[in-house]
């Protein structure tokens, strides 16, 4: 059991095809509802550890890939820049300055949130305060959970190990303070920031990856849609139309996008900056999720369990083999007598002779066989003249 940059490569190759049918799956409504939200993050888990764990098996069986894995190999092993920094070295380095530089961009994100706790007022009272505790109540939680004032326009949960609710400084329908506070409380409740912070991490790792924004862009979509599904529940059209309704009274009240895009990343608003089409998705989602999950029956069960047997033998497939290089042995490794010599394609080939084969290497006759021998080196790229 090792890891190489071989079986990095892999886990590459095999954690874009996953996140690929993730993504797939997520764009889909019809599929997005029937496969379920959970299942969908646990598969997100999946291609999150087929990164995190690039290893080779002992039952690994290599396949080589001589057209592009001789080239990068010897890329990164031989040439050199200057006269000893090898370019393997270099791309090394390279990962580890981009890594080092992610995290610190990663920890002045997670100050600026510190920064934003500064210009807020705590609330010691009021309807939200009140409708907090209710809330808290339920879940029999006694944690102490502080609600701010925010000159942000958007409602946001931020915080680990000390959550807090940040509501802008405006006034309230009651209705609407009610969602607005079940939404941020819900994640809260599923420890979404806990989750956008070991993402953020595992994006920092691997920065130099396109699919690990896209995958960590589509679990944040993912949990933004549980967070919905989890306040409307079971409820009836006129719950959900209600809950929507105060999504789009926030709407209303964002000034625009591009205090949205400042924010840092490991807050949960209740919006955040998208396109038309992602948001008219949100809604349509939230809409239907209560009559498409009361369909659950043996079809809707059998789909969802093939689903997860193919994602998992995938998974498991994708650990059975790695590309790689391959190379014949140096010359001289072949050679190490002066009276031994090495027969290839390109220098030798066979003469026929009555019922005998010649050997002629190198225009000079070395020796015969017979015609089954013959045969075998024809197959074997030998020509026969």
């Amino acid at each position: 059991m090792c890891i190489t940059a071989y079986s990095l490569t892999m886990a590459c190759i095999w954690t874009s095809v996953l996140v690929v049918i993730m993504y797939a799956i997520q764009k889909n409504k019809r599929t997005l509802q029937y496969f379920g939200i959970n299942n969908l993050l646990i598969l997100y888990g999946f291609c999150i550890i087929r990164m995190l764990v690039p290893i080779e098996l002992p039952i690994t069986k290599t396949v080589p890939m001589e057209i592009i894995y001789n080239t990068m190999t010897r890329l990164c092993t031989t040439e050199t820049i200057g006269s000893s920094v090898l370019i393997g070295d270099v791309i090394l380095m390279i990962w580890g300055c981009g890594t080092v530089i992610s995290l610190c961009l990663l920890i002045k994100d997670y100050r600026m949130t510190k920064q934003i706790l500064r210009v807020c007022t705590v609330k010691k009272e009021g309807m939200a305060y009140e409708l907090l505790r209710k809330l808290q109540e339920k879940k029999r939680d006694k944690r102490k959970i502080e609600i701010y004032t925010t000159p942000y326009a958007v409602p946001m949960e931020i915080g680990i190990l000390h959550p807090a609710i940040l509501l802008p400084d405006r006034e309230y329908q009651e209705q609407d303070l009610y969602y607005i506070m079940k939404h941020e409380y819900t994640h809260i409740l599923n420890h979404d920031s806990t989750v956008k912070l070991l993402l953020n991490l595992w994006r920092c790792i691997f920065w130099w990856n396109p699919i690990a924004y896209l995958l960590c862009n589509n679990i944040e979509d993912t949990l933004e849609l549980k967070c919905d599904f989890i306040v409307v529940g079971k409820s009836g059209k006129e719950e959900k139309a209600k809950y929507l309704s105060a999504i789009l009274h926030t709407l209303q009240n964002v000034p625009n996008e591009k205090e949205q895009n400042n924010l840092p990343q490991n807050i949960n608003a209740l919006y955040k900056a998208q396109s038309k089409s992602e948001t008219l998705k949100r809604f349509r989602s939230v809409s239907e999720y209560a009559e498409l999950t009361e369909q659950t029956n043996a079809k809707h069960q059998k789909y969802i369990a093939v689903m997860l047997v193919v994602y998992t033998m995938i998974f498991c497939v994708s650990y059975g083999f790695v590309f790689q290089s391959k190379f014949d042995p140096p010359i001289e490794e072949v050679i190490t007598e002066e009276n031994i010599i090495e027969i290839r394609q390109d220098n030798t080939f066979l003469r026929e002779k009555g019922d005998r084969y010649e050997i002629i290497y190198e225009g000079q006759c070395i020796g015969d066989v017979g015609k089954d021998s013959a045969l075998s080196m024809q197959k074997n790229g030998f020509e026969i003249r």
